[in-house]
C-alpha cells in the first residue's frame, strides 16, 4: 500500500513540473532611437494563428529605466496576414504601466521589405539573431542597451 501512495506521489510530482516558460529577447532591429527584440521562446500557435512578443526600448533612457512597450503580434503564416494584438506598456520601474488591446484588428497583407515581413520570418519560419541575446529586457538595459 505505501509503494502505490510513493509511486502516485512521484509521479504527481513529475507531471506537475514541466517546464518552465523561459524568455529570450532576440535583437531584431534598431533604429536611431530604439531597439526592437523578439521574444523568441514564447511564440504562440493556436491554430493557424501565431503570436510573438516584440519589444520596444529606448536605446537613450537613464540607467535604471527600465521602461518599454511590448506589442503582441499575430500572424497566419501560411496565408501571409499580420495584425497587431495590442500594446502593453511598461513604466521607468519595469512593472506594466497601461494595457491597449486591439482585439478583432483587421488581417493585412505582409509586403516585402517592411517590419511585419521580418517579424513573420521569426514567428513562423524560426529564423534567429546570432548572440548576444537577453533573458530579460531589464538585462538588456542593464547591459547598457547594446
Amino acid at each position: 500500500m505505501k509503494s502505490w501512495f510513493v509511486l502516485g506521489s512521484v509521479a504527481g510530482v513529475l507531471l506537475g513540473a514541466g517546464p518552465a516558460l523561459a524568455e529570450t529577447w532576440h535583437p531584431m532591429a534598431r533604429s536611431q532611437n530604439n531597439a526592437f527584440m523578439a521574444e523568441v521562446d514564447t511564440v504562440v500557435v493556436d491554430g493557424e494563428i501565431t503570436s510573438i512578443q516584440i519589444a520596444t526600448v529606448s536605446l537613450k533612457g537613464e540607467a535604471g529605466d527600465y521602461s518599454h512597450t511590448v506589442e503582441t503580434f499575430q500572424f497566419r503564416c501560411a496565408a501571409g496576414g499580420w495584425r497587431t494584438a495590442g500594446i502593453v506598456e511598461h513604466g521607468a520601474d519595469g512593472a506594466e504601466a497601461g494595457r491597449y488591446p486591439e482585439e478583432g484588428s483587421p488581417w493585412e497583407q505582409t509586403r516585402p521589405g517592411t517590419q511585419p515581413t521580418f517579424i513573420k520570418a521569426i514567428a513562423c519560419d524560426g529564423a534567429r539573431a546570432n548572440p548576444p541575446h537577453w533573458p530579460t529586457i531589464k538585462a538588456f538595459i542593464d547591459a547598457g542597451r547594446s
